[in-house]
């Protein structure tokens, strides 16, 4: 088990990446990604102690996405002859939360 996913946490996750960012940035991606997360899957209490450690993972991956998502507001990056379209989901945040997805009926 992980400890709660806090900004320290998601900064010592992406390493020196993590200087690209203010602390309010990640303060704002942490809540918003923590937010669609509860949305979609079932997470532990926000008193809880420890998250299971794929339910972390998948919410840092979702708080670093989040941030990079920031510089590319039409969600295409340049390159050489012409642009590439980010996709909307991450194949990997799907996987780590598989086990937790609410599964809606009707």
């Amino acid at each position: 088990m992980s400890t709660v996913p806090d900004v320290a946490a998601c900064k010592a996750y992406l390493g020196q990446a993590a200087a690209s960012w203010t602390d309010d940035q990640f303060t704002d991606a942490l809540a918003a990604e923590r937010k669609s997360q509860a949305r979609r899957c079932r997470v532990p209490a926000a008193t809880a102690t420890a998250w299971p450690d794929d339910l972390a993972e998948a919410l840092f991956r979702r708080v670093h996405r989040n941030l990079a998502m920031r510089n590319l507001p039409l969600s295409v990056q340049q390159v050489e002859g012409g642009g590439i379209r980010i996709g909307s989901s991450d194949s990997e945040i799907r996987r780590l939360e598989a086990p937790f997805r609410k599964v809606r009926v009707g």
